[in-house]
């Protein structure tokens, strides 16, 4: 138990959670009014700042639930990696490892509110990162991008339709191993994969890329209720990339939520 934890438990028994949590929130809100118009994450020694403009993306960029696989990716990354963001919301991944890599973040982002909003901050940060605007998996055409929240930034938008689905958009999807070639891409070295659902198409249309002895790293978030309702499975997701030579672990990130990072490394 940290000491967080064990901070939240007494104030619980001592009856006191409610006001410490009104007093965080108006402390989170007051921050957000003095911020400016960016807000700087640091994750060890890297560093790089995002827009703010809503108060939605400064509270998710300002709690960071991910923060330990952040620090995990970054410490693994090398200069010479290409590193691939399929799912890259505004860029809070793309962003930062592009501050530690030479060659360019590939980025792949279908939502066109949060596409705008990562090419916004990579040109504020002057970061080298190519943009797609489209949901890498397992083959090529439409499909409908179902909305959670009609917010910037806003994390669940996935396609897989579910009870708390707000409306569909039409996106662009394409199958990852013939996007890579037809556009000469080249074969990332590490991959960050956020999908919300669709994670084994993502894996199987990036079967070639996988196989290749340079690819050496993947984290990707795993969706349990999600996966099952895709006819997948975390259990499923872990087999795929085991199957492609990476020795996987695993990492919950979110208690109670199911949310979970598959980490596999060559």
């Amino acid at each position: 138990m940290t000491l967080s934890d064990v901070a939240v438990h007494l104030a619980s028994q001592a009856g006191v959670k409610p006001l410490l949590g009104t007093l965080y929130s108006r402390y989170r809100d007051f921050s957000y009014r003095i911020a400016g118009e960016t807000y700087a994450v640091t994750i060890g020694d890297v560093s790089t700042e995002f827009l703010i403009p809503t108060y939605n993306e400064f509270t998710d960029l300002w709690k960071i639930d991910e923060r330990p696989v952040l620090t995990d990716l970054l410490g693994e990354l090398r200069p010479d990696d290409v590193f691939y963001d399929i799912g890259a919301n505004i860029g809070l991944y793309a962003c930062l490892a592009s501050q530690v890599t030479d060659s360019p973040v590939i980025a792949f982002e279908p939502h066109p509110d949060n596409a705008e909003r990562l090419r916004q901050n990579m040109q504020h940060n002057r970061a080298d990162i190519s943009l797609f605007e489209h949901a890498l998996v397992d083959e090529n055409g439409e499909a409908e991008l179902s909305i959670t929240l009609e917010k910037v930034g806003s994390a669940g938008h996935s396609l897989v339709t579910t009870a708390n689905t707000h409306e569909t958009i039409t996106i662009s999807k394409r199958h990852g191993d013939e996007f890579i070639a037809d556009n000469q891409l080249p074969t990332p070295t590490a991959i960050k994969i956020d999908v919300e659902g669709t994670e084994g198409a993502v894996l199987n249309g990036l079967s070639t890329t996988l196989d290749q002895p340079s690819c050496r790293l993947v984290y990707c978030e795993v969706h349990g209720d999600r996966l099952e309702a895709n006819g997948h499975s975390v259990a499923g997701i872990r087999s795929q990339l085991e199957g492609h030579g990476f020795a996987v672990a695993e990492r919950v990130i979110r208690d109670g939520k199911g949310d979970t990072f598959l980490i596999g490394k060559k």
